[in-house]
Parts: structure tokens; C-alpha cells; sequence
């Protein structure tokens, strides 16, 4: 008679061989499944928390260099298990993978086999580590095993006792990291100075009805929606990126009405909510499939995520939209072919990538402090952006002064010289006298500032 198990078993065995048999040099199957005694890893209870401890490992491995493809899940005969191709030296994610198992909260759950088609199986003996623990009692789980030490309802005891430990849920663990780095982006964006016609904690730049406390309200009402953001593109994977837009439209409308409840009616970070909010669920995204993550990468994916974007918003324009005056970046879409932070978005956020990032590292790498390589990011933003605050407020010779006045005081050296600080100093008397704001850019700051702390450079 034919046990279901077993030949569950022995799948799982066939299907990791001949996967990898078709893996060229430098890849390994991964195996995943739960360290879990047969009634309890059949009964369906932990189905959930396994899916998101594989999707967990999937992101741990990506983080550290190691890329996953064609990560599956599934329930099957012999519970829980989850399959995948990962690249990199064999040992070398073997031990990243044991890394999971005994760094993760709950990794002394997951049960990681790694098989290749040269060396066969890697495992933690051969590597000289050593070997996992009884999950009740904490002594090699192989003696405990042998001798039948525990019973199922001691195991799951310890099993419950662990799950119960705060923490989140297996699986939240990137989206809590992707939305804690956003949250840290607007902050420090909300204070970094000088920035020129902008709030910054010792002016108001061009803005008599906010300030910096103004700023501080709005991002605190907002620091729990960038964890929701990065929660849909995990969720939604990316199969069809462009699908979850929808979704992250209805969030970010939810989003503007906190914003707007905190400040009182004032209009601090809508341009934000939407960059930032696609770049969260971007970074979510891209952790459930074990990609490692760059700027590059989360960029590009965002910009699959609005594919199109722009032609849909902009189509039916006619001097009205839905019975409501135009915005200003409808306006200039008209008059000019302005895209603005859409077309942005849907280039794959060339001035972030391009421009503010490379500027911000290199002010870095110089001996700036963050603050400083902050606003030098800001001035080489300002050359570039297509910034629909200038243009609504000084059209295109607003523009030009803005431009002109960035590219001289980077000249000049930027933050890191007495001549580059006075100029930017200069700058913003004659923004606020000009009633010019480089709003946009300073939303693509704090994407800038988000990226690099998501996305540490190398070297």
C-alpha cells in the first residue's frame, strides 16, 4: 500500500534532482520545508506561518548577494514546502541559509536543503558547523530525535510558546524593515538645512501657512502607511506588477486624508505619498521574490508598477477634469508636455538614480556628514527635476533661476566649502523673495535618502 507521505517525500526529491540537473555551474536548489513532527506539520495549522518563514528565507538570501528564481510554495502530502533556484557558491549560501535558521526569530522552524548539480548536497557538517537543537529542550535535535525524548504536544507547546513571541507574523519582517527606512527618509528629509524656498527647521523658505512642526505632524500621521505600502507589493508578488496600482491608489488616497487631518488642510506631502508609496511596494515586491535589492532594480520595478501611468491620467483632459479646476502639474501637461512626477515615476526615477543618489554617496564617500550630503543631493536634484511646484509658482524663468543658482553653488563646491554654504545660504533669500519651491525635488530628496538607506552602497 503506497504512503502518501513518502511518496511526498520522494517528489520532492525527484523534482529538487532533476531541477537541479538543468542549473548551470554556480546554482543550487533550495528546499524548504518545516522541522516539525508529522502530525503537526500535516495538520494545516502552520501552513500560514511556513509560507511566510520561506518567503522570509527568499528575502534573507537576496539581501546577501545570493539571487532566488522561480521561488514556489506550496501544501502538500508531507505539509508545507517551498522550492527554489538560488545562484552563488554552494557553501556559500549554505551558510547563509544557517545564518536564517539560527539569526530568524523563528528560522529554528525552517528546514533549508541545499543541492547542486556538481557536489550534490551541502550540508552543515560538511561545512564544520553544528548541528541544529531539539526546539524543547535545546541539545542536538538528532539525540532527542533517536530517542523519541518528546512528544507531539511537548513540541507544539514550544512551537505555540515561540509564534506567541512579539515580533510580527513570519513573512513581515522586510516589510516592517522597508517601511521603517521610509519612515527615517522623511524624517530626515523634514530636517535636514539649509534646503533653499523650502521648510527646513530654521525658515519657512517659501511657505507662510506650514512650518517645520507642520512637517514633523504630517509625517508622523504618515509613518504607519509606508509599512502598508511595502505589505501590498509583498503580498501581490510580480507577476503583473502593473496590477497593483489600483491597489496602492486606494492606499494612498487613505493616506492623503491622514495627512491632511494632521496638518489642518495643508498639503505637505501628497507628491510624496505617491513616489514614496510606489517604491515601498516596489521594495516589497522585489523581497518576496529574493532579488537583492539596488536602486536600479526597485526603481525599474516601479516603474513597471505605473506602466502607462501618464497617457491614462493625462488622456481626457479639456481645461476641467471631473468637474474640479486642474492641477498644476495638469496644467503644465497641457501647455508644455510636462510629465512631472509621473513621468518620473514611469521613466524609472532617472533623477533619483542619476543624479541625487550619485551626488548624495559622493558627498559622503568626501567626509560629509548626511546632513550636509543631504542638501548637496538637493542642489543636483534641482538641475534636473521637472519640478511642477517651480513652474506653477515662477514658470520657466523660475525654473532657470532655481537651475542656474544650483549648478553655481555646486560649483562653488556645495556643502563642503565656506563659498558653496554661502551660496546656498543665498539661495534661499532669494527663492523666498522669488516665492519659488523646489517641492518636487525635495520629495525626490527623501526618495533619494530612502534608496540609499534601503540599498547600502558596495565597497
Amino acid at each position: 500500500m503506497n504512503n502518501p507521505v513518502l511518496d511526498a517525500r520522494e517528489d520532492r526529491w525527484n523534482r529538487r534532482r532533476a531541477m537541479a540537473a538543468t542549473l548551470p555551474a554556480g546554482w543550487s536548489v533550495l528546499s524548504f520545508t518545516l522541522r516539525l513532527p508529522a502530525p503537526l506539520r500535516l495538520g494545516g495549522d502552520f501552513d500560514r506561518d511556513a509560507e511566510g518563514l520561506f518567503r522570509d528565507l527568499v528575502f534573507h538570501l537576496g539581501s546577501r548577494g545570493f539571487p532566488v528564481e522561480s521561488p514556489s510554495f506550496a501544501v502538500r502530502a508531507d505539509g508545507p514546502e517551498g522550492l527554489c533556484a538560488v545562484r552563488g557558491d554552494g557553501e556559500a549560501v549554505k551558510r547563509a541559509v544557517v545564518e536564517f535558521e539560527e539569526g530568524h526569530p523563528r528560522g529554528c522552524l525552517a528546514d533549508g536543503d541545499l543541492m547542486d548539480s556538481l557536489r550534490g548536497e551541502t550540508g552543515r557538517k560538511s561545512l564544520g558547523l553544528p548541528p541544529r537543537r531539539c526546539l524543547v529542550c535545546g541539545r542536538p535535535a538528532a539525540e532527542c530525535v533517536a530517542g523519541r525524548t518528546h512528544g507531539t504536544g511537548e513540541v507544539r507547546a514550544s512551537v505555540d510558546r515561540l509564534l506567541s513571541v512579539p515580533g510580527g507574523v513570519p513573512g513581515e519582517r522586510p516589510v516592517s524593515a522597508i517601511g521603517e527606512t521610509a519612515r527615517k527618509a522623511v524624517l530626515f528629509e523634514t530636517v535636514a538645512f539649509p534646503k533653499p524656498g523650502l521648510v527646513d527647521p530654521l525658515s519657512r523658505g517659501a511657505h507662510g501657512d506650514m512650518d517645520c512642526f507642520t512637517f514633523l505632524a504630517s509625517s508622523a500621521a504618515l509613518a504607519p502607511v509606508w509599512e502598508r505600502f511595502a505589505r501590498l507589493g509583498f503580498r501581490f508578488g510580480g507577476d503583473d506588477p502593473a496590477g497593483l496600482l489600483p491597489s496602492l491608489r486606494e492606499e494612498g488616497i487613505r493616506a492623503e486624508r491622514m495627512m491632511f487631518s494632521a496638518t489642518g488642510g495643508i498639503n505637505t506631502h501628497k507628491g510624496l505619498i505617491f513616489s514614496l508609496g510606489i517604491l515601498c511596494a516596489s521594495a516589497g515586491m522585489i523581497a518576496s521574490e529574493g532579488i537583492p535589492l539596488s536602486p536600479e532594480v526597485c526603481a525599474s520595478r516601479g516603474a513597471a508598477i505605473v506602466r502607462g501611468i501618464t497617457g491614462r491620467d493625462f488622456a481626457s483632459l479639456k481645461g476641467t477634469a471631473d468637474g474640479r479646476p486642474l492641477t498644476a502639474g495638469e496644467r503644465f501637461y497641457l501647455s508644455d508636455g510636462v510629465t512631472g512626477i509621473r513621468g518620473e515615476a514611469e521613466r524609472g526615477f532617472p533623477s533619483v538614480t542619476g543624479t541625487g543618489l550619485p551626488s548624495l554617496r559622493s558627498s559622503l564617500a568626501k567626509g560629509l556628514s548626511l546632513n550636509d550630503a543631504m542638501v548637496d543631493g538637493l542642489l543636483a536634484l534641482m538641475t534636473v527635476v521637472e519640478d511642477t511646484n517651480i513652474l506653477s509658482r515662477g514658470g520657466r524663468e523660475g525654473e532657470r533661476i532655481v537651475r542656474e543658482n544650483a549648478v553655481y553653488a555646486l560649483e562653488l563646491g556645495g556643502m563642503g566649502s565656506k563659498e558653496g554654504k554661502e551660496a546656498v545660504r543665498e539661495m534661499n533669500g532669494l527663492f523666498t523673495r522669488c516665492n519659488l519651491s523646489p517641492g518636487g525635488s525635495a520629495d525626490l530628496l527623501a526618495v533619494t535618502v530612502f534608496l540609499h538607506l534601503l540599498t547600502p552602497a558596495s565597497g
